[in-house]
């Protein structure tokens, strides 16, 4: 758990994740760097004032106090790099986050850890393989990792919970808010069974500064970086440049010629930086793993499907269950068509059938059609 002087490293002026983690390798502590003289400072970081003026006055102990109350209010753990329970993936890499804070019930020291990426303009075709590839992963005893965006990383995510398979956000912001804000009730959702994970201090906006940094996290997270789609100047094509460099595999799924949103996943086959992910079945067997452990009932004899006692339905809103009533009488339709039969705006129509999706009541199909469940 990281304490005042962890959280004021991160704070001091000249100090990047980098430096930070070469201090720890001769410090015991943050504390220890904190209480130097200023002639030992002035030994280590040279003409650097602004570095030495912040170690010595601790103008940021302040915000480290009421981040602290923020933590231990809201259930967040922490994590600093000399800790030994620092997740050991991200000490792999040169610049580890200093600390890095944990929000929800998951553990990022699992067995094998996959990042699913790509545009935020995801198709139809791009969300299918999504929640195919999740699919695939499930029998790997995989946990999965995004950036909790809008189109791909949203698939991955509600196709994680979908299928029971533990699942984290990395943010570009603070653990006080989400964003989009639209995917806030996806974001509860991953608490049960994952979580969400930042290295910046609450109060800190999502900006086009700090998504580089999140992406690198995503990346030296998992074992493997699979991309899904993603234009040749995405944010997307980050994280498998990140995952390269940390010597993880990267996967990309092939698109057509000339569509824009395959461009980027082309590229990076082409530049070899990623491997082309023709056949999904194929992963485990490119990645040498083995399946996880099955059940211990697995040989016992299963009760016949008419002998199931139906799943109750969660609690819905209103218009949730405005949607799914009409779902269950016409069967498959299109988004549109329900945006229309049940007077909803487009926002609202998507909010609402995002949230039937993490509550597993209807399916998302390829051509932007919905279905119920069961």
């Amino acid at each position: 758990m990281a304490d005042i002087y962890s959280l004021a490293l991160c704070c001091v002026r000249g100090i990047g994740p980098a430096i930070a983690k070469k201090l720890m390798e001769v410090y015991p502590s943050a504390q220890a760097l904190f209480e130097e003289s200023e002639a030992a400072l002035r030994l280590l970081f040279g003409k650097k004032e602004k570095t030495i003026e912040d170690i010595l006055k601790r103008p940021m102990f302040s915000r480290c106090e009421k981040e602290l109350e923020f933590m231990a209010k809201n259930n967040i753990r922490s994590y600093f790099i000399n800790d030994c329970d620092y997740p050991f993936r991200l000490k792999q890499i040169d610049s580890p986050p200093t600390c890095i804070f944990v929000k929800g019930n998951g553990s990022l020291d699992t067995r094998r850890m996959v990042s699913i990426v790509g545009s935020r303009h995801a198709s139809d075709y791009g969300r299918w393989v999504t929640a195919n590839i999740v699919r695939e992963l499930k029998q790997y005893d995989v946990t999965i990792v995004s950036g909790l965006a809008h189109g791909i990383d949203s698939a991955a995510h509600i196709c994680s919970l979908n299928e029971n398979i533990p699942t984290f956000g990395v943010l570009g912001h603070g653990l006080d808010r989400v964003y989009p804000a639209q995917n806030y009730a996806l974001a509860q959702n991953m608490l049960l069974q994952g979580g969400l994970v930042s290295e910046f201090f609450s109060e800190t906006e999502a900006s086009n500064y700090n998504f580089p940094r999140r992406n690198r996290i995503i990346a030296a997270l998992s074992d493997v970086c699979i991309v899904v789609e993603g234009g040749i100047r995405s944010g997307s094509m980050i994280t498998p440049k990140y995952a390269s460099e940390f010597n993880r595999e990267v996967f990309a799924v092939p698109g057509r010629i000339g569509d824009t949103y395959s461009e980027g996943c082309n590229k990076l086959i082409a530049d070899s930086v990623a491997v082309s992910l023709s056949d999904i079945s194929q992963i485990g067997k490119l990645m040498n793993w083995t399946k996880g452990k099955q059940s211990p009932q697995t040989n016992a004899k299963q009760p016949q499907p008419e002998a199931q006692t139906a799943k109750p339905l969660p609690q819905m809103t209103q218009q949730e269950k405005k949607v799914y009533d009409f779902l269950r009488q016409k069967g498959k339709q299109h988004a549109d068509d329900i945006m229309l039969e049940c007077g909803l705006d487009f926002a609202s129509c998507s909010v609402t059938l995002m949230n039937l999706e993490l509550k597993d009541c209807i399916r998302a199909l390829p051509g932007k059609y919905y279905e119920c469940v069961g």
